[in-house]
């Protein structure tokens, strides 16, 4: 038990020298993610393959297995070290983990989500909590890129500052906690429940990879999600027309559609009409207008190229803008 405690301490001591220093390692050992469930009334936790990372550095090659286990037979940590690639140092980024998730469960599966802000937003906590959810209910599990200083540990984990990677496989929606795989084994605890809260603090300013059921950009205060995530990530996402997101999906006053609004735009979506864009003078025309419950109502296209300049439809009529003289005109439908 001794030398034990003695090789334990070597390998902390080595982690903490790493740029992206994981954890120290127990023998390695694998286990179901069914071992150790709380009992819960409505929590829903993916069957996954565990292992301990097999060494200090190797948390995300440990999580990116457990994510992968959920769907198939995973490789080696070995394997997946090398096609990170993985080094001493760590795992440098989450995208190298969403890139060889979808290496292994097909192109596009997963998406990077990044949470710059530290403390994170209502809506990057909000857009973290469904895309746990949607991930889940789907059979994927969330790969999380955490920082863990000391005022906010997981449970067991030494006296420092920890950066690491974990494997999000479980929640549940009465408690508002998730089920964490967490490689590094600090004190025993393999999985186990942790408050979504603490979770949302662990993750800035870093990010995860889940299924692609939302988008938040790099120093946005918002994220997109559904119908209007998709017609965001057509129209280019983050480096679109658009720009980023400066809000979260909000329900517009008349209560039948939702709307984000970007730094040059907004997406407006109802269950008849779709999602669509509007930007720039013309949706300063719009807004001139009364927005959707002005006389224009809701827009039923994108902005399209007409000879001059530019033009969008809406429900009543349709607003042009005159590329010569940088003005824009309504024009009312006949009634």
């Amino acid at each position: 038990m001794m030398k034990l405690s003695f090789r334990r301490l070597a390998l902390v001591a080595l982690s903490a020298t790493l740029l992206a220093a994981c954890a120290a390692t127990d023998d390695e050992a694998t286990a179901t993610s069914t071992d150790a469930l709380d009992q819960a009334h409505r929590w829903k936790v993916l069957n996954v393959d565990y292992q301990v990372q097999s060494t200090s550095y190797w948390c995300g090659p440990a999580s990116t297995r457990i994510a992968i286990s959920a769907r198939k037979a995973a490789p080696s940590q070995g394997q997946l070290a090398n096609e990170l690639p993985t080094t001493r140092n760590g795992t440098d980024t989450i995208d190298q983990v969403t890139r060889v998730l979808n290496a292994h469960l097909g192109p596009g599966k997963y998406a990077t989500k990044l949470m710059p802000n530290d403390p994170p937003t209502p809506a990057q906590k909000m857009a973290l909590w469904n895309d746990i959810v949607v991930s889940i209910d789907q059979g994927y599990a969330v790969v999380a890129n955490i920082v863990a200083p000391p005022h906010n540990h997981p449970p067991g984990y030494p006296n420092r500052t920890i950066y690491h990677y974990v494997a999000l496989i479980g929640y549940n929606p009465d408690t508002w906690e998730i089920y964490v795989a967490d490689p590094a084994n600090f004190g025993g605890y393999r999985q186990y429940w942790l408050k979504f809260d603490q979770v949302a603090t662990l993750i800035p300013p870093k990010g995860y990879s889940s299924l692609p059921g939302g988008t938040t950009c790099p120093n946005g205060s918002g994220s997109t999600v559904g119908a209007i995530d998709i017609k965001y990530r057509a129209m280019g996402g983050c480096n679109s027309v658009l720009g980023i997101p400066l809000t979260g999906e909000r329900g517009s006053p008349d209560g039948v559609g939702r709307y984000n609004v970007f730094e040059r735009g907004s997406i407006y979506w109802t269950p008849e009409l779709g999602a669509h864009a509007v930007i720039g003078r013309i949706r300063d025309a719009w807004k001139d207008e009364g927005w959707e419950i002005g006389r224009l109502g809701y827009p039923t296209s994108d902005e399209y190229a007409v000879p001059g300049g530019r033009r969008s439809d809406f429900e009543n009529g349709w607003i042009t803008w005159d590329a010569a003289s940088n003005t824009t005109s309504v024009t009312m439908r006949d009634p």
